[in-house]
């Protein structure tokens, strides 16, 4: 393509960002998807990828022609991939003939139980972009300073993990504090030692979001196939 229009339209919540490329003068398209993906392991032919479009719709599975490096990326890692499907393919559904565009590590974390004293004193701001669940995770992004060392971590409140709700926080650690340009962060957190207990019905997350006060916390119920 010489010349292309892009258009984005994003979903609070939710990927893909979708774009679409029109050539000026064959005016072809091509569709771009992107997903945050568990990496499924190697087979004979495809490397294999899989995840949920939100909540608890269906596992999809997609198959890039090609290995990965699996001494570098292990079965079970979190990526965001951009990619593109065949003709006839259809969005949402398993294809083993994906054309990968793109292929990154994002930041991970797994819920951990903490006093809530101790949570107090890393709880630090957040401009938070999107927030969703898919399946037994939740992803997020956020504009933060590009600095060496940054997690994200997610904290549950040991003194309600009996409740029906657990009461979680979302919150990001640095080596060192200091001037840097922002960037769009992506993380996906495991939340499954908290939403594989019988008893627990939803789980909130709090973040102390600077990037819009009046949404700080966010409720996740079990079964909850329309969003948050």
């Amino acid at each position: 393509m010489n010349r292309k229009k892009i258009r984005q339209i994003a979903f609070w919540g939710i990927l893909p960002l979708l774009y679409s490329c029109s050539d000026s003068s064959d005016d072809q398209t091509i569709t771009i998807y992107q997903n945050i993906v568990t990496f499924a392991g190697n087979g004979p032919v495809t490397a294999n990828f899989s995840y949920q479009k939100i909540n608890d719709s269906p596992v999809v599975t997609l198959g890039v022609r090609g290995s990965l490096n699996d001494e570098r990326v292990s079965e079970g890692t979190r990526l965001l991939i951009t990619y593109s499907l065949p003709d006839d393919a259809i969005y949402g559904e398993d294809c083993f003939d994906v054309r990968l565009r793109g292929l990154q590590t994002i930041y991970t974390d797994t819920v951990a139980p903490l006093p809530y004293s101790e949570i107090e004193t890393l709880i630090k701001p957040i401009h938070l972009l999107t927030i969703y669940r898919t399946g037994e995770y939740i992803n997020f992004t956020a504009s933060m300073p590009e600095l060496s060392g940054r997690r994200y971590i997610l904290r549950a409140d040991k003194e309600t993990l009996s409740d029906d709700t657990v009461r979680t926080y979302l919150t990001t650690t640095v080596d060192e504090e200091k001037p840097s340009f922002n960037s769009t962060q992506t993380g996906s957190v495991d939340i499954s030692p908290l939403w594989q207990l019988p008893e627990i019905k939803a789980v909130t997350i709090e973040v102390n979001n600077s990037n819009n006060p009046n949404r700080k916390k966010f409720t996740f119920v079990k079964d909850d196939k329309n969003g948050v």
